[in-house]
């Protein structure tokens, strides 16, 4: 496998904006994906800042579990494709989704799939040494050398943790990981996690993954 690579690291060349009012028009469609859904919701943006935006969907969601804070990742096109890292800031209601989306940063794609560097949001487990039940974790990020995500549960640096990703309904990718990146936002960590031990079958579940978004384009 990969080095982990998933850290920022700039460049002369990369695109990346906090503003979403610089970006994003009123009106516009996107498509919105939480980790506790499988599928991507289409909304419609609007009441644009410039740190946040609002987002409602006619969609219906079944049992959709979505809190203040939870990650969220979005694509947005108008010429150029975006993804948009954030979170929930608030919710109105489920049933259609109303939310307002406060904005981490915007991307474009094509310097995300040049790094090598994917955005998803997933639900996964951390299955923890000394920790008897699985915490649940959200996937941010996504590469050949590892993942990103958020876990309220503390775990040192170095330990090897067992990892399983829900992919779909059908498919989950269980792995070992090694932590290599900590970082504390707000009530919940941040964590870098470095494959160490992938099956056969979860990388080729990867690669299918990564085929996939970039097939978005």
């Amino acid at each position: 496998m990969e080095k982990y690579n998933l850290d920022d690291k700039g460049g002369l060349f990369k695109f990346i904006a906090k503003s979403p009012s610089k970006i994003v028009k009123q009106g516009d469609s996107i498509e919105l994906k939480h980790f506790g859904t499988f599928n991507l919701i289409k909304a419609t943006a609007s009441d644009i800042t410039e740190t946040s935006f609002r987002i409602q969907s006619t969609d219906k969601i079944v049992d959709a579990k979505i809190s203040t804070g939870d990650h969220v990742m979005l694509y947005y096109s108008t010429g150029d494709h975006y993804i948009i890292s954030g979170e929930v800031g608030t919710v109105s209601k489920l049933d259609p989704i109303d939310l307002v989306i406060k904005v981490i940063k915007i991307e474009k794609f094509k310097d995300l799939i040049k790094e090598k560097k994917y955005c998803v949001s997933l639900n996964a487990n951390f299955k923890i040494v000394g920790v008897p039940e699985p915490k649940q974790a959200a996937v941010k990020n996504i590469s050949f050398g590892g993942i990103k995500a958020d876990c309220n549960e503390d775990i040192m640096m170095e330990d090897i943790i067992e990892v399983t990703i829900y992919v779909d309904k059908l498919n989950k990718m269980p792995f070992k990981g090694r932590i290599v990146r900590k970082n504390k936002i707000d009530n919940k960590y941040e964590y870098g996690i470095e494959y160490s031990e992938v099956t056969e079958s979860g990388n080729k579940l990867l690669t299918r993954l990564i085929h996939d978004i970039e097939g978005r384009i």
